[in-house]
Formats: structure tokens, C-alpha cells, sequence
């Protein structure tokens, strides 16, 4: 050592002993186990002492490698400078370009281009501070860490290497070969592969985009489960629900309580507290108090039934099917059925088995039934083989009746305007007295029939190739002369409020009477087209008003 207390060189840095191993308040001290030039200038630092050359430290089995350092005795704290590296067992490694390490704390400050392995999994950033004692490592500048599946990128990241577990914060991207999550907190497991998410987020993959705020991915088997209300977006498809497992690999969801399924194309959802959907067909299904809100109008349509499919026909529409006790309610017009078909590219609903619809006083039936609907009104309905009609005349047992091989029910305005029935068409309908009781019963048949309503009044009847009718009084009738055979009036099965659409359809009653007349039906039109409202009208003109004679 020179006058100014320099030492150019050491013969033996190996057997270099710094100072007692154990500093004042117990803590091991910091060795020096190698370096080429070991020097101490107070011009420089009066405070370190300078290594210079192949410098490596050691402390507490972990040996640290550098270029140069300066040693801080008293302290026990020592600086790094450029290729440093750190070696902490055989799984540890850390390189940067510098480090402030503190014996007693033994805490590392890293920074430029850091880089640490531990195993598979890789972290990298500018400032890294990685804590011995805990094991864990934590950057506050941006950063990343990738293992053999992810690459995780964050504003402020942790990385505990005795868990392998790590916490990432603001602005945080999960990268996956299938998908990206971003989000502003995230907990991942590298040895598990489980990203858990506690914070609004956004899985975007080409399926589709998942928004959620709470939740697991399992990012090995492709699976999620997720809560909070999060949202699936797949094309034009649009659900959500209390929470859903979503199987990336098979493209398919389970949605668990308070579903909300729709598609953008058309103004359809369904609804219901379990649904599954299948990305690749864009097929799903609802079902556990499901039902269709149709929303195109002022008032919305709601449908429900046992189970609810929803199936893409093409780019902008959808096909919807309910199974099992299909009922509709709508504050102008309920229906009820065994199941429905509903096109949403013409908005037509095909209710089949059973079917029945009421709108105010009247009460449509047959063997299937459709609903057309336009611009989010009913435009008209269409029931086809045993059509009937029957309209309530008091609180007796008295009906306006109209059956026949067809019927279509025209709407204006959400209320019943006018119904034209064909083939065998017969009619059952009673004169009212001043007092609106009635009085007469009249009954007529004809190829066609026509009838008008007003406020839900029968207001016009005519017939087309009129035929001659009788009129009774109602005081000569026998109880089973009021009704057609087959007869049905089933106000139990009305849905009244949408709440009401979930009840069990029961079973009608029909009346199996005969009319006592003993009146024959004339042969059978021939099969109609559907009937445009222009040419009802005009059909209509032409046609005189019904005639009635009275029974002698």
C-alpha cells in the first residue's frame, strides 16, 4: 500500500479475509472472493474501497459478479458495475448492468437491462429490486416475464421465486398463442398456468373478446370461469350472466344465472338462468325460466318456453326455437302452444301444437299458426287446418263463432281489425237488442267469410258466394246448440302478464257437442294462397252483407 493508501494488486485475492465475518449487528458481511485490481482512493470515494477486474462477491450463497465494484464496508453494502450478474443456487440468475446490493437488508437495487431466470420463467426490465430473505423481486418501470407458455407484460410486476407466483399491475397484457388478455391487476401462477383476475378486463382472441372483472383462466387447458356479469362478444352475438365456464378449445360457454343472450343482426335476446352457446356453429340454447324478448316496437314481445335455441341462419338473421309449453305475452296479443319457430329475417313466429292466441274479446285456434309481425307491430296471423274463431258476446255462455279450413287474423295498430276465413268457412253470430244483449242466434255458411271489428267489437260480417243463414232466438236453443263442435273457450291458458308467460299451460276443455240443426258442410275449397290485406279488401267490397232468415 502506497502513501495514499492504493494497492495496485493482490497476490492472492482468494485468501482475502475483508474484515470478521459477522458485522456489529450480526449480519454476515460481504466477501470478496475475487477481483484483479483492489484499491482504496480517497480522491475517488473515501468511503469504498475500488475492485476493479473479474470482481466476484459473495454473500449468504449467493456469489455476485461484476466488472468493477466499490465495497462499502461499514456498511456492508456494495455497488456493481456493468455485466453484472448474480447466482443464487442452481436456478437463480440474475445479469443487469448494475447493482446496490445491501448485506444487512439483503436487498439488490438492479437496474439497466435486467434480466432474471429462475427455472422456465424469465423476467425482464430496467429496475428490477429483488429482495433475498422474501425471494421476491419487484419492478415499477415496466417489465415482463414469460414462461413456456405466456408472456406477461406490466407497468409494476412482482415475481416471488420461492412460489413462482406473480402479481402484475397497470396495464397489464397476458399474451397466449390463442388469446391476449389486458387488464390493470393480475395474479399468475407460473407453475399451474392459472392467471386469476380481479380487476375489469378483456380476453380478445379470434373467436371473439370476453369482458370480465373477477375470475380464473387457466391458460394450459384453455379454460376460464368467470363471475361478476362478464360479457361474451363472438361476432354479432352478444351474453352475459351472473358467471360463465368458457372452454376456449371446444368454443363453447356455460352461462350460469341471469342470462342475457343476443345477437346485434336482429333485435331478438334470450333470457334465462342457463344457457350454453358454441362459437363455431353460433349455436345457442336457453333454458331454467328462459324466454325471447322481441323488442323491435314500442312494446316488447315476450316468449317463453321449457328450452329456447337460438341458430344462425346467415350473416343477419337468426332462428329461435322453443320447446315445451311456448307462451307469449304481449299487452295487445298472447298466445300459447307446444313449441314455436321464430325467423328473425322475416319476423315470422310458427307456433305449432295446440296452438291458441287471443287479442282482447277473440280467441284464435287450429292445428299450427303463425304470427307475422312488421315493423315491430303484428301485422297479421295465419292459422292453417281447423282454424276457429270465437269472440266473448257477454258474461254468458254466448260466443261469436268463425271456423274453417284457414284463417287470417289482420292487426291495425296492435288491435284486431278484420278476419278472413276460407274453405267450409261457417259462422256463428248474435244480434244484440238496445241494451247490447243478445237476442238472436244466426248461423251461415260459405266458401269464405269476412269479419270486421271495431274496439274489439265485431262490426261487419259478410260472406263471399253468400249462402243462406238461419237466425233462432236464443230462448229455443238448447245449451249445445250455441257451439260448433270442437268448440274451445280457454281463458286459463291466457297468458296476463309477463311473469304469468313461466306457468304450465293446462289442458282445454273442448266441447264435443253437435249442432242440433243437423246442417251439413258444403265441400271444402280448394287450397288458398295467403290472402294480401289489398285483396281482402276488395274480396270484401264485393261481397254483400250477411243474410239471415228466422227459424220457423
Amino acid at each position: 500500500m502506497n502513501s495514499k493508501g492504493l494497492v495496485t494488486s493482490v497476490a492472492n485475492p482468494f485468501a482475502v479475509d475483508t474484515a470478521t465475518k459477522k458485522t456489529a449487528n450480526g449480519k454476515e458481511r460481504i466477501f470478496i472472493e475475487n477481483v484483479d485490481v483492489w484499491r482504496f482512493d480517497q480522491a475517488i470515494d473515501s468511503q469504498a474501497q475500488l475492485l476493479v477486474g473479474n470482481v466476484v462477491l459473495r454473500h449468504n450463497n449467493a456469489y455476485m459478479y461484476c466488472d468493477s465494484a466499490k465495497l462499502f464496508q461499514e456498511q456492508n453494502r456494495f455497488e456493481g458495475y456493468n455485466n453484472v450478474r448474480i447466482v443464487q443456487g442452481d436456478s437463480l440468475e440474475i445479469t443487469c448492468n448494475y447493482i446496490d446490493y445491501d448485506g444487512t437488508t439483503m436487498v439488490s437495487r438492479l437496474r439497466e437491462f435486467v434480466v432474471m431466470k429462475h427455472g422456465d420463467n424469465t423476467l425482464y426490465t430496467d429496475s428490477l429490486d429483488y429482495d433475498r430473505v422474501s425471494g421476491l423481486g419487484y419492478y415499477f418501470d415496466s417489465g415482463s416475464i414469460t414462461d413456456t407458455l405466456n408472456v406477461l407484460s406490466s407497468i409494476y410486476g412482482e415475481y416471488d421465486t420461492k412460489t413462482k407466483k406473480a402479481v402484475f399491475q397497470d396495464e397489464v397484457v397476458l399474451d397466449n398463442p390463442n388469446f391476449k388478455l389486458y387488464t390493470d391487476i393480475l395474479h399468475y401462477d407460473t407453475e399451474t398456468k392459472l392467471a386469476n383476475i380481479t380487476s375489469p378486463s378483456r380476453i380478445v382472441g379470434d373467436s371473439g373478446v370476453i369482458l370480465t372483472s373477477r375470475g380464473t383462466y387457466d391458460t394450459a387447458n384453455d379454460l376460464a370461469y368467470l363471475m361478476n356479469g362478464p360479457v361474451i362478444e363472438s361476432g354479432t352475438r352478444w351474453m352475459t350472466g351472473d358467471s360463465i365456464f368458457y372452454d376456449r378449445g371446444a368454443q363453447r360457454a356455460e352461462i350460469y344465472g341471469h342470462i342475457n343472450m343476443k345477437d346485434t343482426a336482429d333485435q331478438v335476446a334470450l333470457r334465462g338462468n342457463y344457457a350454453e352457446y358454441h362459437e363455431e356453429t353460433s349455436y345457442g340454447y336457453a333454458t331454467d325460466s328462459a324466454y325471447m324478448a322481441e323488442y323491435s316496437g314500442e312494446d316488447t314481445l315476450y316468449v317463453h318456453a321449457h328450452i329456447l335455441e337460438m341458430i344462425k341462419v346467415d350473416s343477419v338473421s337468426n332462428l329461435i326455437k322453443g320447446r315445451g309449453n311456448a307462451r307469449l305475452y304481449r299487452e295487445d296479443m298472447q298466445a300459447v302452444s307446444d313449441s314455436i319457430l321464430y325467423y328473425s329475417a322475416d319476423s315470422v313466429m310458427h307456433w305449432v301444437g295446440h296452438p291458441f292466441v287471443w287479442s282482447g274479446k277473440s280467441q284464435v285456434t287450429g292445428d299450427s299458426l303463425s304470427i307475422y309481425i312488421k315493423n315491430g307491430a303484428v301485422d297479421y296471423a295465419h292459422i292453417r287446418e281447423n282454424a276457429y274463431l270465437s269472440n266473448k258476446v257477454d258474461d254468458k255462455e254466448h260466443y261469436n263463432q268463425m271456423r274453417g279450413r284457414e284463417v287470417l287474423a289482420y292487426f291495425s295498430d296492435n288491435k284486431l281489425d278484420s278476419v278472413w276465413t276460407r274453405g267450409n268457412a261457417e259462422v256463428i253470430y248474435y244480434s244484440l237488442n238496445q241494451d247490447s244483449v243478445p237476442t238472436e242466434h244466426i248461423k251461415s255458411q260459405s266458401s269464405a267469410i269476412l269479419m270486421q271489428f271495431e274496439k274489439e267489437e265485431i262490426s261487419l260480417i259478410k260472406l263471399l258466394d253468400r249462402t243462406v243463414g238461419t237466425m233462432t232466438p236464443i230462448i229455443l236453443l238448447d245449451h249445445s246448440q250455441l257451439f260448433y263442435p270442437g268448440f274451445v273457450w280457454f281463458p286459463e291458458g291466457r297468458p296476463t302478464s309477463f311473469l304469468d308467460i313461466f306457468r304450465t299451460t293446462p289442458k282445454p276443455n273442448v266441447n264435443t257437442s253437435q249442432p242440433a240443426d243437423g246442417q251439413q258442410p258444403q265441400a271444402e275449397a280448394p287450397p288458398s294462397e295467403l290472402a294480401p290485406r289489398a285483396s281482402v279488401a276488395e274480396a270484401a267490397a264485393e261481397a254483400p252483407p250477411l243474410e239471415v232468415k228466422a227459424k220457423p
